[in-house]
């Protein structure tokens, strides 16, 4: 298993990315929902700020269940938030 810091710092990359994908698609494409992309956006920092705040708190004697589990539903809400990013444009 990897280590929580290199865990935290994969999180940080994805978010980060998607984060920028938002905001070129926001600034730079035309005919964007504008509105969609700032919410788009704040989901992005509270998941990025709940995973983060798992990853410092692991339940005790159940480590490798408890990060299977915070990985798939990292999974899980990155891949819908790529499904909202991709209907941005109107």
């Amino acid at each position: 298993m990897a280590s929580r810091r290199d865990l935290k710092r994969d999180i940080s990359y994805v978010i980060g990315d998607i984060f920028t994908e938002c905001l070129i698609y926001k600034e730079l494409v035309p005919g964007t929902d504008k509105d969609a992309a700032e919410k788009l956006i704040v989901d992005l920092l509270r998941i990025d700020n709940e995973f983060i705040t798992r990853i410092s708190h692991t339940e005790p004697g159940k480590a490798k269940e408890y990060y299977r589990a915070l990985i798939k539903d990292f999974q899980k809400q990155i891949s819908e938030v790529l499904d909202k990013l991709t209907k941005l444009k109107k």
